[in-house]
């Protein structure tokens, strides 16, 4: 049944899918995948505050491998939008740290700081994933230049 509703989330049958998923995770509560997918479906609904109890359930069930990194992804980015700033920024934070190369986590947590008028470590963030990640020639030529700065936004010399 789970490969049933994961393909329908693929084929962007969001609807279906949630209306798949409610009856499994009240009957099995504690199964991290189901909450997992049940907090997709309802977010991809526009239904972020539904999702944002599933995504914590997921969590707190043991969720892990690719999928436990996009429930940090993903359940910071829906309480931002809630604007439970605070509370995405800890969730953010605490993916960064169990997945400190995850861009995404990384450009999220930056947004949230900009709401949390934390501009600095805002851009700061958003220049090192930058670096980490353009090909572009201009910045690789200035790459060097871009990360010693993004540290030091408001010194001059």
């Amino acid at each position: 049944m789970l490969k049933e509703i994961i393909k329908l989330i693929e084929d962007k049958k969001f609807k279906t899918a949630r209306e798949k998923l409610l009856p499994l995770v009240r009957e099995s509560t504690k199964n991290a995948e189901l909450n997992y997918y049940s907090a997709v479906s309802h977010d991809a609904l526009g239904m972020e505050r539904e999702a944002i109890p599933f995504y914590e359930a997921a969590l707190s069930y043991g969720i892990n491998g690719e999928l436990r990194e996009r429930t940090y992804v993903q359940l910071g980015s829906s309480l931002r939008c809630i604007g439970e700033y605070q509370k995405s920024k800890a969730i953010l934070e605490k993916g960064e740290v169990e997945y400190p190369d995850n861009l995404a986590i990384k450009t999220f947590l930056a947004i949230v700081m900009y709401n949390l008028n934390e501009e600095e470590n805002s851009v700061a963030s958003l220049l090192e994933a930058l670096v980490k990640t353009s090909s572009d020639p201009w910045i690789n030529s200035y790459r060097k230049a871009i990360d010693f700065y993004s540290g030091k936004l408001n010194q001059t010399w």
